[in-house]
């Protein structure tokens, strides 16, 4: 069998923050729906070349049930600390590996479509953010932090000519992120927008389960530099003091540059060539509660100030 290549979503996407209008700690907690496409090619050689794309895996509408929590506290009427987690649980998607003798995917060697679901997907961030204008009908908090995400996105064939098939690639996206994040508020009602930037170093492993001549448990890895950029949209209605309800969308994009892929063969030796690039793409579907935890002492977390 040809050797796979793959890239890595998120997924699972790095999580949004989230800001109420006072002080005091606040819980979020949500679950939806997330999915995502994934890609990366390797070349024939280190300088790129013969061919230009040797390998290439592309994981398609990988996706699954979500779900993520958010812990915040204001400090003062100004700052705010924040953490943030998630786990998706991947239960459907295809992947596809092809291989090939000359540039531009010409000469096609070898081509496979196997299940690509039942792998998970991660999440988890933190940092603080500034709030200008708080009080205000409107408000922009800028923030920065550090996050780590990653995916195992596994490579199946059951029922199929690989049906012993076990494969999986195992990708972590870490470094540090600056956001922003706009809030508007009328009444009961809030909506927000949220843009965070990342800026990544990519790790990834595998092991390529049917291939004797890779070593194993780890086939081979491949590291290079990168950046993801991901948006949300999200509207809440605020039920009584303390607790509001809402509903958000968001999209996210993650890509590398070239990098070392590493390849260790059964007898110890190790080969090296150039990845092209990790392409990762998705969106997601989320609904939730946000809770006030000051509000049992009496403080009105949601209320305007």
């Amino acid at each position: 069998m040809g050797r796979f290549s793959g890239s890595a979503l998120i997924s699972a996407l790095l999580l949004i923050g989230q800001w109420a209008s006072g002080q005091g700690p606040e819980a979020a907690v949500a679950g939806g729906f997330q999915s995502m496409n994934l890609r990366w090619s390797i070349a024939g050689n280190s300088a790129g070349r013969w061919p230009n794309v040797y390998s290439e895996l592309r994981w398609r509408r990988v996706g699954g049930v979500s779900a993520d929590a958010v812990l915040r506290y204001g400090v003062g009427r100004r700052w705010v600390l924040f953490g943030e987690g998630l786990r998706l649980f991947t239960s459907t998607g295809r992947v596809s590996d092809r291989d090939y003798s000359q540039d531009n995917r010409n000469g096609v060697q070898y081509s496979g479509d196997f299940s690509g679901g039942g792998g998970y997907g991660y999440s988890i961030g933190a940092g603080a953010g500034y709030r200008l204008w708080p009080g205000s009908r409107f408000e922009l908090v800028p923030a920065v932090g550090y996050g780590v995400s990653g995916q195992h996105l596994t490579i199946t064939d059951p029922g199929g000519l690989y049906d012993f098939l076990n494969s999986y690639y195992q990708t972590s996206w870490y470094g540090p992120f600056f956001r922003a994040l706009a809030l508007w508020s009328s009444g009961r009602w809030r909506v927000s927008g949220m843009v965070t930037y990342h800026q990544v170093s990519y790790r990834a492993k595998a092991d390529w389960n049917l291939i004797a001549d890779f070593d194993h448990p780890v086939s081979f890895r491949h590291r290079a530099d990168g950046f993801g950029i991901e948006g949300e949209c999200r509207a809440g209605y605020r039920v009584c003091t303390g607790l509001e309800v809402f509903a958000a969308m968001s999209g996210n994009v993650w890509e590398t540059g070239i990098g070392i892929d590493e390849l260790y063969r059964s007898g110890g030796a190790t080969q090296q060539t150039q990845l092209n690039e990790v392409i990762m793409t998705g969106f997601g579907l989320r609904a939730g509660v946000r809770v006030g935890l000051s509000s049992i002492a009496g403080k009105g977390a949601f209320d305007r100030r």
